[in-house]
């Protein structure tokens, strides 16, 4: 009698009750095999673009994780996991997914297991198996077996100065100037790598003394500070 109250308030030509399993419906659509007329009944999943490559240039999610502790990487992965596992059941917020809880328990089967590890594949550039959730069943088992196949234990961190390198060099070749500022630069980049270059002779020539700047044991600080000098930053 409630169907019949809600159909006559409804004022269509021709309605159908019909009970649908929501779950099985999500993991239709994100396989992309979700019928037109459910488009409008099912909230499908959002895609995220991945961003394990060096997009654009830019490190790769392992070179970031290195510059990080254990406990910073096991975090930055756990909010990964989260957050592309949220993504795959459609909710709007990662606060759905709990660290500790079972994947199978917020509504995970084997379609959207398959789909949560088709993206941390192209998120970490990592091949992983298709039982991956099954194997590694909560968020902080797939964090921790993440970083276990990044292999971010065996590898030293980038030091920091490489990496500001890295950002002056796409901020370079992305700048859009005359070429009287280029050539500006241009002559600030060729001196600093002279002297550059002169502080390590100087390191080589003098070991018992002191150089202008010891490289192997300057701070990150005086290095960067030098580059600013030179490139006219500071």
């Amino acid at each position: 009698m409630a169907l019949l109250d809600v159909a006559l308030g409804v004022g269509e030509a021709r309605l159908v009750p019909a009970r649908f399993d929501f779950g099985v419906l999500r993991g239709r659509a994100v396989a992309g095999e979700l019928p037109v007329l459910l488009r409008d009944v099912v909230r499908v999943p959002r895609r995220v673009v991945a961003r394990s490559a060096a997009g654009e240039g830019g490190p790769t999610l392992a070179q970031r994780l290195a510059t990080l502790n254990e406990t910073e990487q096991l975090n930055a992965l756990l909010d990964l996991v989260r957050g592309n596992a949220a993504a795959v059941l459609g909710h709007s917020s990662v606060d759905t997914i709990k660290a500790t809880q079972q994947l199978k328990e917020v509504g995970f089967d084997s379609l959207t297991a398959v789909e949560l590890r088709n993206r941390l594949t192209e998120a970490t550039g990592v091949r992983l198996p298709a039982t991956l959730v099954f194997d590694h069943p909560t968020p902080t088992a797939l964090a921790e077996h993440l970083r276990d196949r990044l292999d971010l234990k065996a590898g030293a961190p980038t030091p920091a100065v490489l990496l500001e390198l890295t950002k002056l060099e796409k901020t370079l070749t992305a700048s859009g100037v005359n070429a009287e500022v280029h050539a500006q630069v241009s002559a600030r980049l060729r001196t600093l790598a002279e002297r550059w270059d002169g502080l390590l002779a100087d390191t080589e020539d003098n070991p018992d003394g002191e150089a202008a700047l010891d490289i192997d044991s300057a701070t990150d600080d005086e290095i960067f500070d030098l580059i600013d000098k030179e490139l006219g930053l500071s």
